[in-house]
């Protein structure tokens, strides 16, 4: 055996990093924290457009993450100050906005490899040992895992946690149960310049097909002020969505004016479309003994509202709550008593999360009973006056999610 740790995370994904960052901030410097990841670099361009895998990142994560000292290059980020829901009839819904809630901002849009590097070096520069490979087995010992990896290796660990995806291979060698379901949509994501500025305004249109459009605002590299840039996330069935990502630029840019303008105008493409399959996984147990699963291992969702990573931040959140209670007892990182308690935190806020986003997303693709989805329209335009209901959703955007 070649080493022997406190927390092992198997994933170096954002939610991987923010779990080492949890550990290494609420176990200690003498604590052995490591991350096990395939790639050893989530290198960040300096310079050229951003990529499109990018992510909504609520204001009350980002503030826990700079409060662990993380920085972040801000001139790859973008601000969100207010998201406007538009119904199947192209009219806005709802406008949600951070003065609702007597704040600056709800959220930031962040591209996956400044959010991914900017939380691992600041891990890495706090002791956290990065080791490139792959977890694809594991064996329970008494009070600890043995993980192996792909090139037989094998790291003794008190607490394994899987931060790997939504295919994660250490959630299946750990025996948990999950139920995953395949929606009938891919989502399609690519960037563009804009004709104006966004304003730090997230649009999102629910379609009469029952497909989902959201434009994200993201940072415009150019420098070109009088011109915004959008990042899009497109949710349709999967020819649709095949059909969308070949198409040249611009047809692309007509499919999309033919939704957004005149709130939105698309000028430019900046990344190419790409596609991904879309679906739902729930895990009967986040907690196995010694393993336990966090991010899209744990709870995969939809991502018409951008919770995903947002959750999964959650969770490492929980888990540095949790963790600075074994200090106090002089309990490890993975004593059952502490992930009996973070089962206890998370199970339900997550179920509800996922039930919340699966449940508007089968709302809106009732092409077979067009009346529900009227009735979903007209109930968000009637709720959407009301400043009490605007000032719970904004407040819950900035601590949770957008």
């Amino acid at each position: 055996m070649n080493s022997r740790y406190s927390v092992l995370i198997a994933g170096g994904g954002p939610v991987g990093w923010a779990c080492a960052l949890a550990a290494r901030a609420a176990l200690g410097r003498e604590q052995r924290i490591a991350v096990v990841e395939r790639q050893s670099s989530n290198a960040v361009p300096t310079s050229g457009p951003l990529s499109a895998r990018v992510y909504t990142v609520a204001a009350g994560n980002l503030t826990w993450l700079k409060h662990q000292g993380v920085e972040f290059d801000e001139g790859r980020m973008a601000a969100v100050s207010g998201i406007v829901v538009h119904g199947r009839d192209g009219r806005e819904s709802l406008h949600v906005c951070a003065d609702d809630a007597g704040c600056a901002e709800l959220a930031n849009v962040v591209e996956h490899e400044a959010l991914t590097s900017a939380i691992a070096a600041r891990a890495q520069a706090l002791g956290v040992t990065l080791i490139t490979g792959d977890c694809v087995g594991l064996h329970r010992e008494g009070d600890g895992v043995l993980a192996e990896l792909s090139d037989r290796r094998l790291l003794g660990t008190q607490l394994l946690i899987a931060a790997d995806g939504v295919r994660s291979a250490v959630r299946e060698a750990a025996g948990m149960r999950a139920a995953q379901h395949a929606y009938p949509q891919s989502g399609v994501v690519a960037n563009f310049a804009c004709a104006t500025a966004h304003r730090g305004v997230a649009r999102q249109w629910f379609l009469p097909d029952g497909s989902i459009l959201a434009l994200l605002p993201i940072a415009a590299l150019s420098g070109d002020a009088a011109h915004g840039a959008v990042s899009m996330v497109w949710s349709l069935p999967h020819a649709r969505a095949k059909a969308l990502s070949a198409l040249e630029p611009v047809a692309l840019l007509a499919s999309v004016n033919a939704v957004s303008a005149p709130a939105v105008r698309v000028l430019q493409v900046t990344s190419p479309a790409q596609s991904f399959p879309l679906s739902v996984l729930r895990l009967a147990d986040p907690v196995a003994g010694r393993v336990l699963a966090v991010g899209d291992a744990a709870h995969a969702m939809h991502p018409l509202a951008g919770q995903g990573v947002n959750v999964g931040l959650a969770d490492a959140r929980c888990l540095h709550s949790v963790w600075q209670c074994a200090l106090q007892v002089g309990a490890d990182a993975g004593h059952p008593l502490l992930t009996g308690r973070y089962r206890r935190e998370r199970y339900g806020p997550t179920f509800a999360m996922q039930f919340a986003t699966d449940a508007l997303m089968r709302l809106y693709n009732r092409l077979d009973h067009p009346v529900l989805m009227a009735a979903g329209d007209a109930g968000m335009r009637l709720f959407g006056r009301l400043p009490a209901f605007r000032r719970t959703l904004s407040t819950a955007a900035i601590h949770h999610a957008l």
